[in-house]
């Protein structure tokens, strides 16, 4: 019986690139890194962003620039947005007394705004960042969250977006609805249901919610 429902959050509640690529390139900017565009890494922290765009960059400055960045993503809120259903969703799992996590490669400098400014953080029972584990593809957060929670794996059905959502899920044998809204994760043929959006999606958790 499945009695809570985990998130990811960046393309799978959020539309939020726009948002963290122009932070991040603010604080690159604010170090002497002059860029304007990057390579993008979906699911990726910070920190695995910038070593990707700057192999050669010392880790000291790719900490300096990520703690940046999360302090100032707040000031480009404007760009982000939920995507359609999210809010329906996250109250329809409310409403039928089910658990709702969120576990996430964000920090809680970013989140604590992010689900405030959004008015979603009402709809959270648990909140994992990765200043409580290794992030995706790491399991670590997901163990984090079913000891908090004091589930089993197969009480929790996890909703992301990427390969790293997939990996991780795998790992922790946790199954996951892949949103495809967006993206064709690599991976998705291994996720074990997969949906086009969010109404989609509510719909898939109300049948397994039901089923006995």
């Amino acid at each position: 019986m499945i009695k809570a429902v985990a998130f990811d959050l960046d393309d799978t509640l959020l539309d939020g690139k726009k948002m963290h690529h122009k932070a991040i390139i603010e604080s690159l900017n604010k170090f002497g890194y002059n860029r304007k565009r990057l390579k993008w890494i979906r699911g990726a922290t910070t920190e695995e962003i910038l070593n990707y765009n700057f192999p050669n960059m010392n880790k000291a400055t790719i900490n300096k620039i990520s703690n940046y960045k999360r302090r100032i993503a707040k000031n480009y809120m404007n760009l982000a947005k939920l995507l359609p259903n999210a809010i329906e969703l996250l109250r329809y799992l409310k409403q039928n007394s089910i658990t709702v996590g969120l576990i996430t490669n964000n920090s809680h400098t970013e989140l604590k705004y992010f689900l405030k400014y959004f008015k979603i953080d009402k709809y959270f029972n648990f909140v994992i960042g990765i200043e409580e584990g290794k992030p995706k593809p790491s399991d670590e957060m997901f163990k984090i969250f079913l000891k908090s929670a004091k589930l089993k794996p197969k009480e929790v059905i996890y909703v992301g977006d990427s390969d790293y959502d997939v990996i991780a899920c795998k790992k922790s044998k946790i199954k996951i609805i892949l949103n495809t809204k967006k993206h064709t994760a690599k991976l998705a043929k291994k996720a074990d249901f997969t949906a086009e959006n969010l109404k989609n999606i509510k719909n898939k958790i109300d049948n397994l919610i039901r089923k006995k």
